[in-house]
């Protein structure tokens, strides 16, 4: 879905100019998100000696192409959240902590130096402690 300059100012705005997960500033460079995702078909292409992935720019929800399932986000959340619904992503934060403790040595290193205290909490996002004023 192509964004008129208008409209992209305004999705930037929708929350102050902060990103709907994590609620860091935008920068100069930041994603528009769908909410509820629109997951586009993909084809394998060979380009050169090697095959590659690229999308075909169909999709399979069409319909959710519109302003209301948008979310402005910082790269990181956006490339984290990929084609996830909130609710997976939600999951998949919450188990940050428990796969750097299993998977990381110098993690677990600086936690047991008390460079690192583990504070698990529910996941919330930005979005859900402010009201969006629409």
């Amino acid at each position: 879905m192509a964004l008129t300059k208008k409209q992209r100012e305004k999705l930037f705005q929708k929350f102050g100019g902060k990103c709907a997960y994590c609620g860091c500033e935008l920068q100069k460079i930041w994603h528009v998100d769908h909410i509820v995702p629109v997951v586009r078909d993909i084809e394998v292409v060979k380009k050169g000696k090697y095959w590659t992935r690229q999308s075909t720019n169909t999709h399979s929800n069409p319909h959710l192409e519109i302003i209301e399932n948008l979310n402005p986000a910082c790269p990181e959340c956006n490339i984290h959240k990929s084609s996830l619904p909130l609710e997976q992503f939600r999951v998949i934060l919450s188990k940050k902590l428990e796969r750097l403790e299993q998977s990381s040595k110098d993690f677990r290193f600086a936690r047991k130096f008390g460079q690192v205290q583990l504070t698990p909490s529910p996941i919330i996002f930005f979005f859900e402690t402010i009201s969006s004023g629409e």
